[in-house]
């Protein structure tokens, strides 16, 4: 992303009603399911919103985080992040099994990241049977300005995410949609909003606050939202989320290439 563009997340982050929603779900996945001063790596932690979430939540929780952009980490060390650095998801700076759960939010889809690779690496780091918690954008449909604004270059259909997950060796715990109220209104919006993308380099992220009376309407609405469509496991939404566990490579066996 353009530095602007992190400016923007920093700004917004801590109140914006979607990132609260997926605070929510992140904090679900992992309650009981760490061990004692866990050790947590947020791959790919933007400007740090959620990497100080988790330590205010998680009593112990030993957490730190990497970026490939410079302007993402001074953000995150303006927090107080200071573990945080400067590093590629597809060459984690961490020793093997150095970790014992890995987030990876909104990243894979990014232009110029491999999947395949960030995902080995990914593994590499997280002990045996450690947790994977991974967030996309869902749906080629949902594509707008937005992308184009965040370099998005994909989205993601959950048969794809599991997919991509059992071939670099994980065990998928669960994959669902979420957002899925705002699926249609979004559908609309951002076929409109293909015109601004066309627009290229002046073309602006969806990332703006609502007043404090909407904004937590919205966190609500959202939160239920995210609850149904973790118990129903509805077949739409503008994210899909998933849970894994790294699986061990079966000896002898052949490894999947990168892409």
């Amino acid at each position: 992303m353009k530095a602007p563009e992190y400016d923007l997340m920093r700004s917004v982050e801590d109140r914006h009603w979607w990132y609260a929603v997926l605070r929510s779900q992140v904090r679900h996945a992992l309650a009981g399911r760490l061990p004692p001063r866990a050790r947590l790596l947020d791959a790919g932690c933007g400007t740090g919103g959620m990497l100080e979430f988790l330590q205010g939540q998680i009593c112990d929780l030993n957490g730190t985080g990497v970026d490939a952009e410079e302007e993402a980490v001074r953000h995150c060390h303006q927090r107080g992040l200071l573990t945080v650095q400067i590093g590629s998801v597809e060459a984690l700076p961490y020793a093997d099994a150095a970790f014992d759960a890995v987030l990876s939010l909104d990243v894979l889809y990014h232009a110029g990241v491999s999947e395949n690779r960030a995902l080995a690496e990914m593994g590499r780091v997280l002990r045996p049977d450690g947790l994977l918690v991974l967030n996309l954008p869902a749906f080629d449909s949902l594509r707008g300005s937005h992308d184009v604004a965040v370099s998005g270059a994909r989205r993601y259909g959950a048969r794809q995410v599991r997919s991509l997950l059992e071939h670099s060796s994980f065990a998928v715990e669960r994959i669902q949609y979420w957002n899925a109220w705002l699926f249609l209104p979004l559908l609309v919006w951002r076929r409109v909003s293909r015109m601004k993308a066309k627009q290229g380099p002046g073309v602006e992220s969806d990332l703006k606050l609502t007043p404090a009376w909407m904004n937590a309407l919205l966190s609500g609405i959202g939160r239920l939202d995210a609850g149904l469509c973790r118990e129903l496991r509805l077949p739409f939404g503008s994210s899909v989320f998933a849970v894994a566990r790294k699986r061990e490579r079966p000896t002898g066996g052949m490894l999947h290439g990168s892409n």
